[in-house]
């Protein structure tokens, strides 16, 4: 799986999809960079990072809306 550009974010918005990224790890927060850590430390959780992407998802999501989100996602991360 590639990382996610930050482009294919602004595509996705772009066709009207709230999309987001979650879960910055933590070493990379400003409380913890204040204390030293910085990228590269756990470039696991970095990977994990880079490849994940927040879509919308919650009880009263149609199944039109969920086609809506699946054909932008296709169209934004076609390569």
């Amino acid at each position: 799986m590639r990382p996610v550009p930050r482009g294919d974010l602004a595509a996705l918005r772009a066709a009207g999809i709230g999309v987001n990224v979650h879960y910055i790890p933590v070493h990379l927060q400003p409380y913890y960079r204040g204390l030293g850590f910085k990228e590269g430390d756990f470039p696991a959780a970095e990977a994990r990072y880079a490849r994940t992407l927040t879509l919308p998802l919650y009880f009263g999501l149609t199944d039109a809306q969920q086609n809506e989100v699946v054909a932008a996602l296709r169209n934004a991360l076609v390569v």
